[in-house]
């Protein structure tokens, strides 16, 4: 999600160039946050309750700002309740911006599900017509990655996580690629190319009728659900890195 964030930022300082000084200042000083508190070496629960605090502080001392809804998209790990309360410290006069779609998106996602809570019953079909249900998976970690042949990023991380994929999977750890590709042969030869190896499930879709992104309230990818050994979701959207962390942390 932050590499679509970010560039989305980047047209909307550039945009709202002509704001204050102190308003650019804010914008330039919210960013360097998101970013360093990204890097820290510390649990993600912490770096999402800095994130939770710092976001609540910024808004409500510019109300105003252009980029209070893309700065709360960055919050899919906090709490429905969260970001509702960050949205409602918006000034209502920015309601009408357009990136007010970000903020709705993620309440959207959010009400379906929520890091912290049990991940919702799914059920994938295979090109075969085989089955697979996430609760069979008990007992086991799951990463749902969901990609797409023609997303640059997506493929991009593709090499960590098959070193993450090799050095876990016989502990427990599987990872499920779900594409919003819309063309068969293309998706085929991409997981050929990256030597994808594990299952693999596609709707072959229009990304508007994807009925997996609907649901999920998927609109900006890579994106990902990482779900504990219990059913739980304990991560959305994570980096790598944040991955490699969080399987290391829990001693697999």
């Amino acid at each position: 999600m932050r590499y679509f964030l970010l560039f989305l930022m980047s047209i909307c300082f550039n945009y709202s160039f002509s704001q204050t000084k102190d308003s650019t200042q804010a914008y330039l000083s919210m960013q360097r946050f998101l970013q360093d508190n990204e890097k820290l070496k510390i649990p993600d629960t912490v770096k999402w309750q800095n994130l939770y605090r710092e976001l609540k502080s910024f808004i409500i001392k510019h109300p105003k700002n252009e980029n209070n809804f893309l700065f709360i998209f960055e919050g899919v790990n906090l709490t429905y309740k969260q970001v509702d309360t960050l949205v409602k410290l918006v000034d209502s006069s920015m309601n009408s911006s357009p990136q007010k779609a970000f903020a709705d998106v993620l309440l959207k996602r959010l009400s379906v599900v929520e890091t912290g809570k049990p991940f919702p019953a799914l059920t994938l079909v295979d090109t075969l017509g085989q089955e697979l249900s996430i609760s069979d998976l008990k007992g086991k970690i799951v990463f749902i990655d969901v990609w797409s042949s023609w997303c640059g990023p997506c493929r991009e991380q593709i090499p960590d996580l098959k070193k993450l994929y090799s050095k876990y999977h016989t502990k427990g750890f599987e990872v499920i690629g779900m594409s919003v590709d819309d063309n068969k042969e293309k998706w085929l030869k991409a997981i050929e190319k990256d030597k994808q190896t594990w299952k693999h499930y596609c709707e072959f879709r229009n990304w508007r009728y994807n009925k997996f992104a609907m649901r999920f309230s998927v609109f900006v990818i890579p994106a990902n659900f990482l779900i504990d050994q219990n059913g739980i979701l304990v991560g959305q959207d994570l980096s790598p890195e944040a991955l490699s962390s969080w399987l290391a942390q829990n001693h697999l």
